[in-house]
């Protein structure tokens, strides 16, 4: 096809080159905070978040793209001239910049329509644009979307790992750099007194008085402290310390609950989070108190720690616009509350929380959850496209905080079976452990030069319930209340003892106890940093388990005659265990390949391990009938079926089930028993019949744990499950050097 000459296009021409007409004032470019959402073709333009949305598409736009889709929906006859467009988008400017970025943005914007073809961007006489908008074309497929934000472009990791040949020259490179320029950081930076990469050489307690003490947040001069205590009362608020301990100073009062502060760089403001029953609100107040201002509102589940812009300007936190909606990561302007959308979660998982800005203000580490207890730490670069994961493990994430570099991160998780402290470097090594203790360990803060590293400390005791399956029955006597942490009942198979973890006497050990009530006694003599999920062989005679030593999560088998136990797994990535009803076999989950697959190994007897699962798989248990499989996905919701040898299909059986609760599950004659967890409120027992197909929702369960485990008891009447008794949190300070 001939190409259009300027003369076809409506430009004169001199000397083969164009004449410019003379371009009048323009005017301001559309301000999307103030543009309503509206409908182009099969798109959801939504400006004020900086987005179109399409079904399940969610695609983010640059500011100047936006403004360029804005100017053309406008729609004026005979369409928008180009140095208009220029000029109200980019400025006056370099007139070749210019060019370039609106051939960057209109590329980017026809890409998108050319999906289905409803939207179409064309040429117009007078060098100008046109937005046309009709039906799709139904000759246009749908495609593929990317895993993570459905956007087409390749993120910079991917380019890099498509060079081939060079990956391993280029790899080499990068990785000698990146070396070099630690090690002129780390001296440049420790000349400055700033900590990098530091070890733990000292712990102290900050703040230990009753009721739980969360959310710390260091002033810019590391001198002072705020933290979110909720007191025995049931009172919230925010208070002060120093941290090096004294006493503490009220910063809030006055209704709801205040949490998660977060300090502001220039020291003079401090936000945080207000929880009444019927609304949640985004507050600042100077740290000297005073009026608080309105930010924003954290309404639906939304909120959660929050970060500031280096310059102080904006606040970064999770917001969600309605409970079907996933939590996105927004900013918020001090001066005026304008909301500008940072993150794209895809709708249907969890979203996006917990945004960690490294000091450079250009990365933003955050928590993406793709379903209940299915977590990774993602990175963006601001300005960028797709964020890259940190972590590929789908572990759940309590808060992070970066070291002063920016090489890496100090973040919260239970890996390997210990809810501690690690350290993720960005340049992609696996997590290393910094500080763990035997009780969980929370949202780490860090203060400026690198230091002083603040976070929680919880002490948890529970108590193992009777919960009667008949929701018209009286509640039941706590079956065990030892004043301890103890957990994942399992009712031996004749239904006369029970086995469970417990932490009494100070460290993590398996315990049985008559099913009829009685004293417990431990069960083997191993010492381990963590246990879970114990399951019981058809015959009686041993308990498999899984469990943590020198950071390595493995599965054991202890002989309940004898309590000798051993390790049948050595990957150090390996959970869930079960046994078949034949007694032939041990099922376990493990991501020894990547992502955590089922896997069975011959039992009692040696032999080769064998993988079941291509999609992925985390715990497994037979059914009654032992031909097939019931499980559960580390990557999504869902309870799921299939054969119990190595091939063949995966069948969802119901999409309620999370990842998290795969600990909280039994399978019994007539139906399967676990856990629910609804957008809003507590969890929920649900019932999964074998006779109907059907889901039927049970009790609330608002004192669940991930690890509390669930069993049907002997009387076949009720089950049996760790609910929490206390939580006391205190706050330490490390000191790293």
């Amino acid at each position: 096809m001939k190409r259009p000459t300027y003369l076809e296009l409506g430009r004169r021409t001199q000397f083969g080159r164009p004449v410019k007409k003379p371009v009048g004032p323009v005017a301001p470019p559309p301000d999307p905070a103030g543009v309503a959402d509206f409908d182009l073709g099969t798109w959801r333009v939504r400006p004020a978040l900086g987005r179109m949305t399409k079904a399940d598409r969610i695609l983010a736009l640059e500011p100047q793209t936006l403004l360029v889709l804005l100017i053309l929906a406008e729609r004026p006859p005979g369409g928008v001239n180009r140095e208009q467009l220029e000029l109200r988008v980019f400025g006056p400017g370099a007139e070749g910049q210019n060019h370039d970025k609106l051939r960057r943005c209109l590329s980017f914007l026809r890409r998108a329509f050319s999906e289905d073809g409803a939207v179409r961007i064309v040429n117009a006489p007078g060098d100008a644009f046109v937005l046309e908008v009709g039906a799709p074309d139904p000759g246009r497929g749908r495609r593929t979307p990317a895993a993570d934000v459905l956007l087409d472009n390749p993120t910079g990791v991917e380019n890099f790992l498509r060079r081939g040949k060079r990956r391993g020259l280029a790899i080499g490179v990068a990785g000698a750099a990146v070396i070099a320029i630690s090690a002129l950081l780390i001296v440049i930076s420790n000349q400055g007194h700033v900590v990098l990469l530091g070890r733990v050489s000292g712990v102290s307690a900050l703040a230990t008085e009753p009721g739980a003490k969360t959310s710390p947040s260091f002033s810019p001069d590391g001198r002072q402290l705020v933290y979110s205590w909720r007191r025995p009362d049931g009172t919230q608020k925010l208070y002060l310390r120093a941290p090096t301990g004294g006493a503490p100073r009220p910063l809030t009062a006055g209704g709801g609950s205040d949490g998660f502060p977060a300090w502001s760089p220039r020291g003079d403001l401090i936000a945080f989070q207000r929880r009444t029953e019927s609304s949640c609100a985004v507050l600042a107040i100077p740290p000297g108190g005073g009026e608080m201002r309105l930010l924003g509102d954290c309404d639906f589940g939304g909120g959660g720690p929050m970060a500031w812009l280096r310059d102080g300007s904006a606040l970064i936190y999770a917001h969600r616009a309605a409970w079907t909606m996933p939590t996105q990561l927004v900013s918020v302007a001090i001066a005026d509350s304008r909301m500008v959308g940072v993150t794209n979660p895809v709708v249907g998982m969890p979203g996006d929380t917990s945004p960690a800005l490294a000091p450079t203000g250009r990365r933003l580490a955050f928590v993406r959850t793709r379903a209940p207890g299915a977590a990774d730490l993602m990175l963006l670069e601001l300005g960028g496209n797709l964020p890259e994961r940190l972590t590929r493990d789908f572990l759940p994430t309590a808060g992070g905080a970066w070291e002063p570099a920016g090489l890496s991160l100090i973040f919260a998780s239970p890996r390997a079976g210990r809810d501690a402290l690690w350290r993720s470097r960005v340049n992609g090594t696996a997590p290393q452990p910094l500080l763990s203790r035997p009780e969980p360990l929370r949202a780490p803060a860090l203060s400026n030069d690198g230091r002083a590293l603040a976070y929680e400390r919880w002490h948890l005791t529970s108590r193992l319930a009777r919960l009667p399956l008949d929701a018209a029955a009286p509640a039941e006597a706590a079956w065990r209340d030892a004043g301890a942490l103890e957990r994942g009942a399992q009712l031996s198979p004749d239904r006369s003892q029970v086995v469970f973890v417990s932490n009494q006497g100070g460290r993590e050990q398996l315990r049985l106890a008559p099913a009829a009530g009685g004293e417990a006694r431990p069960l083997g003599s191993e010492a381990f940093d963590y246990l879970e999920a114990p399951r019981w062989s058809p015959d009686g005679r041993f308990v498999a388990f899984a469990a943590s030593r020198d950071a390595a999560l493995d599965v054991w088998v202890v002989e309940v005659a004898s309590g000798a136990a051993r390790r049948v797994t050595d990957d150090g990535r390996s959970r869930a265990p079960s046994f078949s009803h034949d007694g032939r076999w041990l099922y376990f989950g493990s991501s020894r390949t990547g992502l955590s697959q089922l896997w069975r190994r011959p039992w009692p007897g040696e032999g080769v391990p064998e993988q079941l699962t291509a999609a992925g798989g985390l715990a497994a248990i037979e059914s009654r009938g032992g031909d097939s499989l019931y499980f559960v996905r580390p990557d999504r919701r869902g309870l799921w079926l299939r054969g119990r040898e190595p091939g063949g299909d995966d069948t969802l059986v119901s999409a309620e089930f999370a990842p998290e609760d795969f600990r909280n599950w039994d399978v019994g004659a007539e139906a399967i028993w676990f856990v629910t967890r609804p957008a809003e409120g507590p969890p929920r027992l649900a019932r999964y019949s074998l006779l109907d197909g059907r889901l039927y929702l049970g009790a609330a369960l608002p004192g669940l744990m991930p690890d509390s485990g669930l069993t049907l008891a002997a009387d076949g009447r009720s089950l049996i499950v760790a609910e929490l008794a206390s939580a006391q949190v205190d706050l330490e300070v490390a000191t790293l050097e």
